[in-house]
């Protein structure tokens, strides 16, 4: 581990690289990227979604087992991930990882202020977090902690029935194993409603279940 500096300006070695998204759209349009944007969208909205469900659940902040003003989040998340993605990052959006700051009691909008903030600081400091980043003995620890936080919400699954245990099973067992949170869900949203019609429970799913099933498949066996 090298450290070249420890204080630097901060800067984009890129500047803007879709400073018109007009033409970002139009290469979409012209080269055929359909299904690569298709592919991202399922990826991100899905991976965002379970993270934040983990996160509000861990938090107790669920109603009902509703997570209200779910709008506000989606639409800061998409804002954050759009103008990240302007500036050739990769998507700043949410992450498991967040469930740290609500285990050590961070459950308010002042939390994120606080974050937003520290990071904003860590710019300045980018040659000695560049070189202490990639260091597994720094993040493992802490992502280990996290895990074993979030592992209580199991005791909420119905493990009495194997159509609705299983697919639970297939989305905590498969994200470690394909390294993607977007790819557990996909799983269990397909497994889950074929479970359920094999045991000719229809009725119990939701229509768009079915759907999303239906698109996780196609992403699984022609996008992926």
């Amino acid at each position: 581990m090298e450290i070249d500096g420890l204080v630097s300006t901060p800067s984009l070695p890129e500047g803007i690289i879709v400073a018109n998204p007009i033409t970002s759209i139009v290469d979409v349009i012209n080269y055929g990227l359909y299904g690569v944007v298709f592919s991202i969208l399922l990826v991100m909205l899905f991976d965002t979604t379970g993270a934040l469900l983990g996160i509000v659940r861990q938090a107790g902040l669920l109603k009902d087992n509703k997570l209200e003003k779910s709008g506000s989040a989606f639409f800061a998340d998409s804002v954050g991930t759009t103008v990240g993605a302007m500036f050739g990052t990769s998507p700043t959006a949410a992450s498991v990882e967040s469930s740290a700051g609500v285990g050590a009691g961070g459950k308010t909008g002042l939390t994120a202020l606080v974050v937003a903030i520290l990071f904003l600081i860590t710019a300045f400091f980018s040659p000695l977090i560049g070189a202490v980043s990639n260091v597994a003995a720094i993040t493992a620890p802490s992502l280990i902690i996290v895990g074993s936080m979030m592992i209580k919400s199991i005791n909420e699954i119905d493990w009495t029935h194997f159509d609705e245990s299983f697919p639970a099973f297939l989305v905590i067992v498969a994200m470690p194993l394909t390294s993607s949170i977007a790819n557990g869900i996909a799983l269990g949203f397909i497994a889950y409603p074929i479970l359920k019609m094999a045991r000719g429970k229809f009725s119990e799913v939701h229509p768009f279940v079915y759907m999303f099933a239906a698109l996780f498949l196609y992403q699984l066996i022609f996008l992926a």
